[in-house]
């Protein structure tokens, strides 16, 4: 038995050695014969494809830079051909492109005498003129501001009113989501709590705002505007309309050349005997704000004044009236009213002499006063 199990084992291996040694001769020729065939049945347009498709890669080869031994042994041609001209178009590109100058950032900034040219200011790296010289908060005094640039100003005077400084972590707006509307801060320091009383200046023939504060809040909504034809009437229940607005002029009323009749802040609560507190002012008023809140915090109207919501308006980047209204800021911080949302009107964008980005002439500014929360207790 142990003799024919070697015998088969002898026979299968020499079989085998046999059949490898057919492979080997006959090999090249079944490959050369398949080739044939292969031609016989690819349609031409394809050997044309082909044939145009080595031919190309070879041309492109031609433009190649040389590589070296190594690549060439461990890249296919294809990849050496591509890398060839990319790495020509990068030379090229090199060649031919201008030195850079990278522009020099100056460590400090003169408050006084500094170029009022704008490209000069642009030159200089406005954007980290603007994170280092453009106040969010702590407006600095009077006799600091007159020692600014006018760039300068321009700076604060934007940064200031595009940035909060302080939260608010309910905001409720009242009437319309676009223009019209305003946000009220609902936390329980600062919101309206019956009885309540708001004051609108600014009405444009728009009541959706003193209208849903009205009906949300419950608060009696006194409203003001005289460009409007509607005379003095009770619109609601909470809601009264008065045929007269809001001015900077102490004392008397006054009437301007459109022939509107203008009170003073403090004038107003007279007539109404609102003595105490307000809990809601809010000023749409078309560049009145600035004399009538000036004359607002000389006459102290706003130390009970819970929130204070202002449009603020302003086309100019002239030195003076970019002072004035930082001093008028300074006054609002030293009372106490803190920004809890801001936002741009859309219907203002303007260029700004120190801001690299487009800015607007109307802010939309919503404060509350930190220095007259509501007590929990």
């Amino acid at each position: 038995m142990t003799g024919q199990r070697n015998y088969r084992v002898l026979t299968l291996a020499v079989a085998f050695i046999a059949g490898c040694v057919v492979v080997v001769l006959y090999l090249p020729a079944v490959r050369e014969k398949l080739t044939k065939v292969q031609e016989q049945i690819q349609p031409p347009i394809l050997q044309e494809q082909i044939s145009q498709s080595a031919q190309d890669q070879g041309d492109a080869s031609k433009d190649t830079l040389p590589l070296t031994k190594a690549q060439k042994q461990i890249q296919p041609p294809m990849i050496q051909s591509a890398q060839g001209d990319v790495y020509k178009a990068e030379q090229d590109a090199t060649r031919s492109r201008s030195p850079v100058t990278l522009p020099k950032v100056k460590d400090t900034l003169p408050v006084a005498n500094f170029d009022d040219n704008w490209k000069k200011w642009k030159e200089d790296i406005s954007l980290t003129n603007l994170r280092n010289y453009g106040l969010v908060e702590n407006i600095p005094g009077e006799a600091t501001l007159n020692t600014y640039s006018a760039e300068r100003l321009s700076a604060i005077y934007h940064s200031y009113l595009d940035n909060n400084d302080i939260i608010c972590h309910r905001k409720l707006r009242m009437g319309n989501v676009g223009d019209g509307g305003w946000e009220i801060c609902d936390d329980y320091e600062w919101r309206p709590v019956q009885p309540c009383i708001i004051y609108s200046f600014g009405i444009n023939n728009d009541f959706s705002f003193d209208d849903e504060s009205g009906a949300i809040y419950g608060c009696d909504v006194y409203a003001f505007d005289p460009s409007m034809k509607a005379k003095t009437y009770k619109r609601s229940d909470r809601v009264m309309f008065y045929s007269v607005g809001i001015g900077g002029k102490s004392g008397d009323p006054e009437t301007n050349k459109k022939g509107w009749v203008l009170h003073s802040f403090s004038n107003i609560r007279q007539m109404l005997n609102h003595t105490k507190v307000i809990d809601v002012v809010k000023m749409d008023v078309e560049s009145a704000e600035w004399p009538s809140l000036a004359t607002m915090v000389k006459e102290q109207q706003l130390d009970n004044v819970r929130q204070l919501l202002v449009e603020f308006h302003e086309m100019s980047d002239a030195t003076s009236r970019l002072l004035a209204h930082l001093i008028l800021f300074h006054d609002l911080e030293r009372i106490g009213l803190r920004k809890f949302y801001v936002s741009k009107n859309v219907y203002g964008h303007r260029k700004a002499a120190a801001v690299p980005i487009l800015r607007t002439s109307s802010y939309e500014i919503h404060f509350v006063n930190d220095n007259f929360r509501r007590s929990p207790f």
